[in-house]
């Protein structure tokens, strides 16, 4: 679920022409950490569930999900500041 919003993010980072007037190329390139963390929790996740112990794997699908809803509205600023 996570690696089409990761190519469609990427490729609205290179046609910033595609963004609405308010949406900066920072906001984009930064929500790109979204779909790079589903991927890599979902990853984890089934390793996890495979190897270890399918509690471990659940438990991991739900941090991801929950993850994906508390930032649903995109990261939060603290989190993206360099």
């Amino acid at each position: 679920m996570s690696a089409p919003w990761l190519v469609f993010f990427g490729y609205l980072h290179r046609h910033p022409a595609l963004h609405e007037r308010r949406v900066s190329p920072g906001y984009v390139r930064a929500q790109r950490l979204r779909p790079v963390t589903g991927l890599v929790l979902y990853g984890l996740s089934g390793l996890l569930g495979w190897f270890v112990n399918p509690l471990l794997g659940l438990i991991g699908v739900i941090v991801m999900i929950s993850y994906h809803a508390v930032t649903s509205e995109g990261l939060p600023r603290w989190l993206t500041r360099r």
